[in-house]
């Protein structure tokens, strides 16, 4: 969980919109977080912490067969979400899954949830770094 917590200090958003607030699980092609905002969210916003929360996304043999640094940077190039239930909550589990990538290109799911309730979902677009090339 060490690491978890460095992955999270490194992060290079800042208040008010660095999100993610606590890393629950971070798996290969699975990763669940504590998303908190200081006002009831957006569907921009929600959007937004999905993204952030798509970095705890391990994608191991991924970013290996890239040549991606288990640590690149990345920039989101697209988002799709849906709002599914309002919620005036502040707190949400955010859940992220790998769908597809090609080379650098990654495809990756995000769902929010107020408690079993599911709020918002969608896809991002991210490019990632690769060694030794700008971004």
């Amino acid at each position: 969980m060490e690491e978890l917590d460095q992955a999270l200090a490194i992060m290079p958003h800042k208040a008010p919109v660095a999100f993610v607030k606590k890393v629950v699980a971070s798996e290969e092609h699975y990763a669940r977080t504590l998303v908190a905002f200081e006002s009831a969210p957006t569907l921009s916003m929600l959007s937004e912490a999905g993204a952030q929360s798509t970095i705890f996304l391990r994608l191991t043999e991924e970013k290996k067969a890239a040549k991606i640094s288990p640590k690149a940077m990345g920039m989101l190039v697209s988002v799709k979400s849906k709002r599914h239930q309002k919620s005036r909550k502040r707190t949400f589990t955010m859940e992220c899954r790998y769908i597809s990538n090609l080379e650098s290109f990654f495809m990756v799911g995000f769902s929010a949830f107020d408690g079993e309730t599911l709020v918002a979902d969608g896809q991002v677009s991210v490019v990632l770094q690769k060694t030794g090339s700008p971004l």
